[in-house]
């Protein structure tokens, strides 16, 4: 029996959803890790750890000295708790994974917070074989009524 074109088209569209599978299975475990380093951001913002909040930012990232100088500024003046809200992963390329992050930043009742829900643009660089954070880009602000 010849094989037909018939044939080759059902097997290059099985090749292809298998690649489509394991390319879907790689983004999803990448999503997972890239959303625990969210996680364990926010963790560390609520516990006032800035060395935990700074070990998943990128130390190349030029974002890293003013996050480093913010955090000692926030945990100082402000006991604000944060949320995440919504986490989407968007895609990445061989250096760098892109998500939209949303989170609730909540202030303790009267002290002058304005509470809100942040909607980032993040981006995600490897530092030694772990993702980190490399920067964010805000996207927009809603503040909650107290």
């Amino acid at each position: 029996m010849t094989p037909t074109m018939t044939t080759f088209r059902t097997v290059a569209v099985m090749a292809l959803l298998g690649l489509a599978a394991a390319a879907g299975a790689a983004d999803d475990q990448l999503t997972t890790t890239l959303r625990g380093v969210v996680d364990g951001n926010l963790r560390a913002y609520d516990a006032k750890d800035a060395e935990g909040v700074l070990r998943g930012v990128h130390t190349r990232s030029p974002e890293y000295d003013t996050t480093k100088a913010a955090l000692t500024e926030q945990f100082g003046a402000l006991a604000v708790t944060a949320t995440l809200i919504d986490f989407k992963y968007v895609g990445h390329d061989d250096e760098f994974a892109v998500a939209r992050v949303k989170t609730k930043l909540v202030g303790p009742a009267g002290s002058g917070f304005s509470d809100n829900v942040t909607d980032s643009i993040v981006l995600f660089h490897q530092e030694g074989g772990t993702w980190k954070v490399w920067s964010d880009k805000v996207l927009g602000v809603q503040f909650i009524a107290k």
